[in-house]
């Protein structure tokens, strides 16, 4: 419930916390057999949303994945198709409708 006048300032910090906690898994998927997981759609940072509402499926990936995760993936040499189908799945998953890879 937001605050009113003359209430304690609200907490996000301890919203984010109560959120988390009650979190779903992360979408987890395999590429060339390995296993990768990003996290639930409501914990993606602000800047994936920015990637994605630009367009930049890659960036959005980068920044789903990780430094190290991606780097492993990319070593599958995927493509634009896989990205796509990566995130038509995603989307699917987390139920956040088109993810812009149409």
């Amino acid at each position: 419930m937001p605050a009113k006048r003359g209430d304690a300032p609200f907490d996000l910090d301890a919203a984010r916390a109560a959120r988390q906690e009650a979190a779903q898994d992360g979408f987890k998927f395999t590429w060339g057999g390995k296993p990768y997981e990003c996290p639930a759609a409501d914990e993606w940072p602000l800047s994936v949303q920015m990637e994605l509402s630009s367009g930049n499926l890659v960036g959005a990936l980068e920044q789903l994945l990780g430094d190290k995760q991606m780097k492993t993936f990319l070593q599958g040499n995927p493509t634009m198709g896989d990205v796509k189908d990566f995130f038509d799945a995603l989307s699917a998953f987390s139920g956040v409708g088109d993810t812009g890879n149409s």
